[in-house]
């Protein structure tokens, strides 16, 4: 088993091998678009954080090389402490066509230094001149005259101007060379575009991801080059707006910068459940548990408990892997002949994860089992669960949790009544007779005994007390 589960492998040779996603056909639609285009172009891959966007576009990476696209990618996040990451763009873009270069292509590198200088003047262009203007061009500020202050503004004003101009044919230059330098690296034979895959956008800070997007725009629009950006379309927004006030039109605003949007498609949670019981080795564990009566049902209930409610919780990408991670840790701490309370442990992981206060007042005896199926029921798409009969079992389970011993057999009573009960709908004598199944079986005594350590161990791996 792993503790963590390990980033997709994502072979050169064999991009998709370990698709479990389903994200190929969005990849092979996206790089067929990318073939067809020689004009300027802006792609968005849009998704929610921990959606699987940096896997997306590895394998994007991996089929656009395979393909025999020239590309270079940018982490905008390991940039982040720059003032201006164009700085740090126009850095990994010399590195990685230098790189790309075959042999030694003279012309094509003369074209690269080319550009990195016309680069250079549109970053010093774009120094505001308040730095310059706060000291009057002196160090020494004492007994500087109004007339030397105004005069010192006036030629700050002057030289702002012929930067500005210096700068638009600097932005020209530029993009020619740009231009030439995607037409060098393909030579006559092929017209795609040099490709500048850019990840981790929304992971910046405000200034720094819509700077970015701005010098996209504005600095990159050539024929024969396309750029395909991962974000998260809110979180950009929430950038946007701490930049421009919370009135800003965000949408408005964001489709300046992009010409197509691709919404990565969800991939089914059967896929994922299978996907992750595989990267995490929880699968030999499970296997060898089907060998004993007790434990057999144990991988089929926490499927059941997962598949449900991942959707129904909205958990993220990440809040379902970490919910992977809780549940292989706590594994770790069980023995193979110990019985595991699959879906007592699918549940505290999964209010772990979504709901710390309920999960925190349900340990503490301050909440109770009526309180945590009410939660689950409140979501719409989880109403299939809860009233299924793996959601009654769980019900069950987190009764007993609660129930001392002596109290256990009343319990039981109580729900054998209720199951014999004609006024009450089918459904209510159903649950009831679960419950009181499981009581008879005396498993409250296993549970009753067992749920402190079980929450010991999510609350340890979690990092709390």
């Amino acid at each position: 088993m792993r503790l963590r589960a390990p980033a997709v492998d994502v072979s050169p040779e064999s991009p998709f091998e370990n698709d479990k996603l389903g994200r190929r056909p969005a990849v092979e639609a996206l790089t067929n678009i990318l073939k067809s285009t020689t004009e300027p172009l802006v792609v968005s891959i849009s998704a929610p954080w921990g959606y699987g966007k940096s896997t997306f576009l590895r394998m994007l990476q991996a089929h656009l090389t395979e393909q025999g696209f020239k590309l270079v990618y940018f982490n905008a996040w390991e940039s982040d402490y720059i003032d201006d990451p164009f700085v740090a763009l126009l850095g990994d873009t010399e590195e990685q066509l230098n790189a790309l270069r075959s042999g030694r292509n003279r012309a094509l590198q003369t074209k690269i230094e080319k550009a990195k200088k016309y680069g250079g003047k549109i970053i010093k262009a774009a120094i505001p001149a308040a730095v310059r203007i706060g000291t009057a061009g002196v160090i020494n500020l004492d007994g500087l005259t109004e007339a030397a202050i105004s005069d010192a503004a006036e030629k700050l004003t002057q030289e702002q101007i012929n930067a500005y101009s210096e700068a638009k044919k600097s932005i020209t230059s530029f993009r020619k060379e740009v231009h030439e330098i995607a037409q060098s690296l393909y030579g006559q034979e092929s017209q795609l575009p040099l490709v500048f895959i850019i990840d981790e956008l929304d992971r910046c800070r405000p200034t720094h991801a819509v700077r970015l997007l701005e010098i996209v725009k504005h600095f990159f629009s050539i024929d024969r080059v396309a750029f395909v950006v991962a974000l998260d379309p809110d979180q950009l927004g929430h950038s946007v707006r701490t930049l421009y006030g919370q009135g800003m039109d965000v949408d408005g605003y964001l489709k300046r910068f992009f010409d197509l949007e691709l919404n990565l498609p969800n991939p089914s949670t059967d896929e994922f459940l299978r996907a992750q019981f595989a990267r995490f080795g929880l699968d030999d564990f499970f296997a060898n548990r089907m060998r004993h009566e007790e434990t057999r049902y144990d991988k089929d209930r926490l499927e059941s408990m997962f598949k449900h409610l991942f959707s129904a919780l909205d958990l993220s990408f990440r809040e379902r892997e970490r919910a992977f991670t809780l549940l292989s840790l706590a594994i770790r701490a069980t023995a193979q002949n110990q019985y595991l309370h699959p879906l007592m442990l699918g549940c505290l992981i999964l209010l772990k994860i979504k709901n710390t206060r309920l999960y925190k007042n349900f340990i503490s005896g301050r909440a109770g089992a009526k309180e945590v199926m009410e939660y689950f029921s409140a979501q719409p798409e989880s109403a299939e669960f809860v009233q299924s009969n793996y959601g009654y079992v769980l019900e069950a389970e987190l009764i007993g949790a609660q129930t001392p011993h002596h109290e256990q057999d009343d319990l039981y009573n109580k729900f054998v009544q209720q199951s014999q009960d004609e006024s009450l709908a089918p459904d209510a004598r159903r649950r009831a007779e679960v419950i009181a199944h499981v009581a008879r079986e005396k498993r409250f005594n296993r549970i009753y005994s067992n749920v402190k350590s079980v929450a010991s161990k999510i609350d340890l791996v979690a990092g709390e007390g």
